[in-house]
């Protein structure tokens, strides 16, 4: 015999288990709903502080790059009289530490001063100075301020002075201006068209006084 729909869910609801749901669950569901909704906006305040964070240290990066470019662009250069002097120091070590002192070997300046004729475009002049303590011992032909100039060789006792020159880009005469540089006593002056520049380890006192000589010697 067929039962009806209504039948079989009376007899259903008549003989079937009845679980009652365990205490409290109820509440530990409210509770994980309230949980999940406070977690929720916080996560989302973690996101944006990690991205502010990130934002913040890219601004510093970028700021100290900004800064060190900019004092790289506002940093004077040297004096082109500093870097100058440097040049000229080394090329006197140069030529003292490859014995290559002069072309021209002789402390007659009718030799040397005829010798630079034909190598450069410019009469360099040449003094001797052995009268007063200064021979001339030779010249050679050297490398300064982009151009070949002229090396003249002078002694003092056991000190040797190099006296580079070649002519000025100034019209007008310069006073004599003394440096140092790496422990060697410098005098740079200009004269008669010519710019020099005296270079030994001789005290500041002796050179100066060579200096003086020098241009003493060689005229207006």
């Amino acid at each position: 015999m067929s039962m009806s729909e209504e039948e079989l869910g009376m007899l259903i609801r008549r003989h079937a288990a009845r679980h009652a749901p365990p205490g409290g669950l109820a509440e530990r569901i409210t509770r994980a709903v309230r949980a999940e909704t406070a977690a929720a906006p916080s996560s989302r305040a973690r996101e944006s502080r990690t991205w502010w964070h990130g934002l913040a240290w890219f601004a510093t990066g970028a700021a100290i790059a900004w800064g060190v470019a900019l004092a790289l662009l506002v940093t004077p250069l040297p004096p082109a009289s500093d870097a100058l002097a440097e040049a000229v120091t080394a090329n006197h070590v140069r030529s003292l530490m490859a014995s290559h002192l002069a072309d021209v070997a002789s402390s007659d300046q009718h030799t040397v001063k005829p010798w630079f004729a034909g190598k450069l475009d410019f009469s360099p002049p040449v003094i001797d100075l052995a009268a007063e303590g200064f021979p001339l011992t030779g010249g050679r032909l050297d490398y300064l301020d982009g151009r070949t100039v002229a090396a003249l060789v002078y002694r003092s006792g056991p000190h040797v002075i190099n006296v580079f020159v070649w002519p000025s880009r100034k019209a007008q005469a310069e006073a004599p201006v003394p440096s140092t540089r790496q422990g060697y006593q410098l005098e740079r002056w200009a004269r008669g068209g010519m710019q020099l520049w005296a270079v030994s380890d001789l005290n500041a006192v002796e050179l100066a006084r060579f200096a003086a000589l020098l241009r003493e010697r060689s005229g207006p």
